[in-house]
């Protein structure tokens, strides 16, 4: 499989290919201070960057075991740009695909909506992966996101990065300390998440769709240091949690009002 098949196949309706909001928490002034000199746009496209440029990556949800490739006592979790055996191949082309391309080193807030994906119609679940890079990939371990019982609604995750490649994807997680005690966020797998039958698709009132906080840490081709991570770290990570939830809450009427 070519190194952009499985972003190609996505525009031929072999898997839902949506691209969702990106927004971008960092002062305005500081924006146009560099051009994006990044020309890779797939991201299966191996790349190096720098503070200023566009980073594009994939967000794959599906069941768990659709992530991995198991012969006999070996299991292997897979990498969705460089995929050669057949069955893993159609496992993987059944998972709903999502691109974004945020700034480098800005604190990002990526919102999904659920209503086209339905994570919750996987075996077992559906699971997040993020990925980029092919002959260099990086690929996250799956995430739970949601099932039938629950929706989770707020993720966080580190891109790090060695002189401007992608090394490693790395979850994070406060363990639920923003949503403790708050209805009607209940606490599943260590994050904040609402019982499925209290979102709207499910005739509830409750907006599920997931915001995922991103940061950077390591650094650029330039060997620039990325400063978001140390940030938000140093602030809490959950921090912006409120704020976050307001502009989330304004991203998904947009996109309810335009697309439905």
């Amino acid at each position: 499989m070519g190194s952009s098949s499985l972003l190609s196949a996505g525009r031929c309706g072999v898997v839902l290919l949506q691209v969702i909001f990106v927004l971008s928490c960092c002062c305005c002034c500081c924006m146009g201070v560099r051009g994006d000199k990044n020309v890779a746009f797939s991201p299966c496209d191996d790349t190096t960057v720098e503070k200023g440029d566009g980073f594009t990556f994939g967000l794959l949800i599906g069941s768990n075991a659709s992530f991995f490739s198991q012969s006999r006592n070996y299991v292997q979790q897979l990498s969705p740009c460089n995929v050669v055996n057949s069955h893993s191949s159609s496992s993987l082309y059944s998972n709903r695909l999502s691109v974004f391309r945020p700034k480098v080193d800005e604190i990002s807030l990526l919102v999904v909506n659920y209503t086209e994906l339905n994570p919750e119609n996987f075996s077992g679940g559906g699971f997040a992966v993020v990925y980029a890079g092919s002959k260099f990939a990086a690929v996250s371990s799956p995430k739970f996101v949601a099932n039938s019982s629950y929706h989770i609604t707020s993720l966080s995750m580190v891109l790090e990065f060695d002189t401007g490649r992608l090394k490693t994807l790395i979850w994070k997680s406060d363990g639920c300390q923003a949503c403790q005690g708050v209805s009607p966020f209940v606490c599943v797998n260590g994050e904040c998440a609402i019982r499925s039958q209290d979102c709207k698709r499910s005739g509830g009132v409750q907006d599920c769709s997931l915001s995922i906080q991103l940061t950077w840490a390591g650094t650029d081709r330039r060997y620039q240091v990325f400063n978001s991570w140390y940030q938000i770290n140093s602030l809490g990570q959950y921090s912006l949690y409120k704020l976050y939830t307001s502009l989330k809450d304004s991203l998904t009427k947009q996109y309810n009002s335009v697309f439905h």
